[in-house]
């Protein structure tokens, strides 16, 4: 069976040299730390993470929490508390989702809502289900005091500059103010949520019972990010490649859609499924976020795929559409 699905797309959860970092780790700091950061015993691994995180995102400071839901809601009680009203933008992840907040189900009204003094703006860097990406208003108009959300977690460590996500995308655009959550969990295959904002923010965020109350993530993973910069790289630049043969490669009655730079290729064809599952190869399709929403069917490309795996997903779906037109 080949896997076209999932979201490790850097391919780090299996590879050998990240899996020798997690084994350093395991061996320093033992499977996890379930104190608190506040505790004088807390790992020093979390502190370096978060300024190196703060410096290879461009952000000013970086908070690592144990997921990105976490963040997501963290942030988000924290915006309520200051008194912001919450605008979700179409399709915002529910990571982000507070009792209270507007849901807007067009991108003119969300845009209109920026306007609105005190409001927090909430979207994603990308939908990796509908392949979509927020329709930014040029120039920004919004009030200074404004703030800005954006779940980046299918963009850190893929898209943005220097594919470190969207924080330097941005911050110079953005009147107001911007926070950057995520979870690590996809392109860099670490079980942790990151939060990135001014250094204002995450102080104040250090302070919150969230923080001296909740476990941070498994100390062995941070200390394998620490020392993967290289390999992240080298893997972001394969999985390019793979991505760019995949386009060409691609017959032209095979239809599907993309983001440029993103490993992802979604197909209205959802029977495809089905008939690839019964020749070997798995494609990412359900229904999301609940059983009777629409179905999403997705090529999800790793960097460890083939371009002798591709070749032979492509030859399998013309067979599919060969036996689906008799």
């Amino acid at each position: 069976m080949i896997t076209f699905s999932g979201t490790a797309y850097l391919a780090l959860d299996r590879h050998p040299q990240m899996q020798t970092w997690v084994a350093e780790g395991l061996s320093r700091y033992g499977l996890h730390y379930g104190g608190s950061r506040r505790s004088s015993l807390a790992p020093e691994v979390y502190s370096a993470a978060e300024a190196w995180l703060a410096e290879w995102t461009g952000a000013p400071a970086a908070l690592l929490v144990g997921s990105g839901s976490l963040a997501g809601q963290w942030v988000t009680r924290q915006l309520q508390a200051w008194g912001y009203i919450l605008h979700y933008s179409p399709s915002t992840h529910p990571a982000l989702w507070r009792n209270g907040g507007q849901h807007h189900y067009n991108w003119a009204s969300w845009q209109a809502a920026a306007h609105i003094p005190d409001s927090a703006m909430l979207t994603d860097a990308i939908n990796p289900l509908t392949l979509s990406q927020p329709s930014w208003p040029e120039p920004f108009m919004t009030d200074a005091n404004s703030y800005l959300v954006v779940d980046d977690s299918h963009g850190i460590g893929l898209l943005g500059e220097h594919a470190r996500g969207h924080w330097s995308t941005l911050h110079p655009k953005w009147p107001g103010r911007l926070i950057i959550t995520a979870s690590l969990g996809k392109a860099l295959s670490m079980p942790a949520g990151l939060i990135l904002g001014e250094c204002e923010l995450i102080d104040t965020l250090r302070e919150s019972p969230y923080f001296g109350g909740a476990s941070p993530p498994p100390p062995a993973y941070i200390h394998a990010l620490l020392q993967a910069e290289k390999l992240i790289r080298e893997q972001w630049q394969q999985l390019q490649y793979l991505i760019d043969y995949f386009q060409r490669q691609r017959p032209s009655e095979i239809r599907v859609n993309s983001v440029p730079g993103f490993p992802v290729f979604g197909t209205p064809d959802h029977y495809l499924a089905s008939h690839l599952l019964a020749q070997g190869f798995a494609l990412s399709s359900f229904q999301y976020p609940g059983p009777a929403d629409p179905c999403y069917t997705r090529v999800v490309l790793r960097a460890d795929h083939t371009t002798r795996q591709i070749d032979r997903l492509f030859s399998a779906w013309k067979r599919v559409f060969g036996h689906t037109a008799d």
